[in-house]
């Protein structure tokens, strides 16, 4: 059996001349987990043959190659939806991987226009739509998108919570300042308001000097942190956007927090980034959605927020005891071990060969 792996999740090159690589997304749900599949996989661009079915075209040798089984993630382009009948017809199988609600997306995101019928024609989430009702399998990140889906999935549906490999990260060595570090992690072009939740909060203790801020992940071309959070931008260190090799080196401050706004698409988001952070040795504070919720619950990892005086609360008690900060970082980095991608690998590859 011959496996074609294929992300609509490609960035382009950070530098002029560097090489594409994969977003975070693209990264967490397909790329960590090459090295653990079949040798007979080829990861590359999903084309038609022209005739009956789809071949793939290697990233690095760029030949056709032909395969059983198709993996896609994020594949919204128009005629996949319409030639995937008579390729399954041929025999081939198609799975679908989901970690995103598009059908939810804020017009702040910068995925909304990408993705949307009148701005883009050619690639959008109604060509999405009729691709996930005819895959084989779809595989989706958690529950609560898992429910959001049912209705457009016709085929076999099947939970694959997100895993970290925890052999990247290193733990971080807290400061052990008074005025300690707080900071995000991540790209602001594709947020949804949520940054704009900690106003009154977080920029509060910043211009009283209660905290120091930084972002890792800054890029000349999206919104700063600091105009997100209204502060002026000499007070937020920054780092600039890693590719994926380098990324958990981004993880540097003393306090992590996962601001969200409450909707669908923030609901159907995996506690990805608290994975990042806990395999960091980082205590850190999340809005409590779905799946930090059930983080916390399962593992006892992370603090949740609901309300302002939540942040304010968690926030207080973390700045005021650099020994608590150690000891609940190195604690979260301990239990995150279950979430490893070494257990996770197996059953990544169990769904995919197994279809």
């Amino acid at each position: 059996m011959k496996i074609g792996i294929t992300s609509g999740d490609w960035q382009t090159p950070l530098t002029p001349g560097g090489d594409h690589r994969w977003g975070g997304s693209g990264w967490a749900r397909i790329g960590q987990y090459l090295k653990y599949l079949p040798e007979n996989t080829v990861v590359g661009t999903l084309a038609w043959n022209n005739k009956d079915h789809f071949v793939v075209i290697d990233h690095l040798t760029k030949e056709e190659c032909e395969v059983d089984t198709v993996v896609m993630q994020r594949l919204m382009h128009k005629g996949i939806n319409e030639h995937i009948l008579q390729a399954q017809a041929y025999g081939q199988k198609f799975i679908n991987d989901i970690d995103d609600w598009y059908w939810g997306v804020s017009p702040s995101n910068k995925a909304f226009s990408h993705n949307h019928p009148q701005t883009s024609p050619n690639e959008n989430i109604n060509h999405y739509r009729g691709t996930i009702a005819k895959s084989d399998m779809v595989l989706c990140s958690t529950s609560y998108l898992q429910d959001r889906l049912r209705d457009l999935v016709k085929g076999e549906m099947v939970l694959l919570e997100n895993t970290i490999d925890l052999s990247r990260f290193t733990q971080h060595v807290d400061s052990g300042d008074v005025s300690p570090t707080v900071g995000w992690v991540g790209s602001t072009a594709h947020r949804s308001g949520d940054i704009e939740t900690l106003r009154g909060v977080l920029d509060i203790m910043a211009k009283r000097g209660e905290v120091k801020l930084y972002h890792g992940g800054n890029h000349m071309s999206y919104p700063t942190f600091a105009s997100l959070l209204n502060v002026p931008d000499e007070l937020v260190t920054t780092a600039p956007l890693h590719p994926i090799e380098t990324y958990a080196t981004l993880m540097s401050m003393d306090i992590g927090i996962i601001p969200l706004r409450d909707f669908p698409f923030n609901r159907c988001k995996s506690d990805i980034k608290g994975m990042e952070y806990a395999a960091s040795g980082i205590p850190f504070i999340a809005q409590n959605l779905d799946a930090y919720v059930q983080l916390n619950e399962s593992l006892g990892v992370g603090r949740l927020a609901k309300k302002p005086s939540d942040w304010i609360k968690h926030l207080k008690q973390l700045i005021a005891d650099p020994s608590l900060r150690r000891e609940e970082g190195a604690r979260n980095r301990e239990l995150i071990s279950a979430r490893d991608i070494l257990f996770g690998a197996q059953r990544f590859v169990d769904v995919v060969t197994g279809l």
